[in-house]
This record gives structure tokens, sequence and C-alpha cells, in this order.
């Protein structure tokens, strides 16, 4: 194809760098996945959600790109409460015992 422009690299590109991630799934998994990527990293590019068709209907595929220290991370401390070993987060505002 002359004289047509093709998706070639360009002097004037910044570099890409970092960690390059593709996401499958819901919306509700895609937002937890993006919260404990960022929390691992720094997210530099997240892309626009594209929805997914057919037998994935429901579905929607996510582009990330996050820096990553390469530094290891000291081990966190078992969880000994009946979370079921989620994070329970503690809210300034929140009240013992359950209503808000």
């Amino acid at each position: 194809m002359a004289g047509g422009y093709g998706d070639r690299p360009s002097m004037r590109d910044a570099p890409l760098s970092g960690l390059e991630i593709w996401l499958t799934g819901t919306p509700a998994e895609l937002d937890a996945a993006t919260r404990a990527l960022a929390a691992a990293g720094r997210l530099v590019w997240s892309g626009p959600r594209r929805a997914l068709t057919g037998s994935d209907a429901g579905r929607a595929r996510l582009y990330l790109r996050l820096t990553v220290s390469p530094t290891r991370r000291a081990a966190r401390a078992a969880d000994t409460g009946d979370s079921g070993g989620a994070t329970v987060l503690p809210f300034p505002n929140r009240l013992s015992g359950g209503a808000a």
C-alpha cells in the first residue's frame, strides 16, 4: 500500500516501560484486579474497557501498564480472624457491631 500510514514505531514515541497486562473478566473482576495490581505497583496507564461479545457477553477486556519494584516486600502476618482471609480495612467512622 503505497503512501498509506502504517502503525510503525516513531522516534517521537515515548519509550514503553513497565509491566503490561491484558485482563479479561466481568466488570467487578476487572475492578478488583486493577485495585490489587495498583496496590502492588504504580498504575501508569489504563486503556478503555472493550466489551466482549458472543459466548463472552457480559465480560470485558482491559489493558494495563504498571511499574513494579523488583525489590522483595516483607511477608505479611497471617490472618487469625474469621474474615475468611479477606483484609478488613480500618475505616475511621466504622462502628463496631455492624450498623452505620
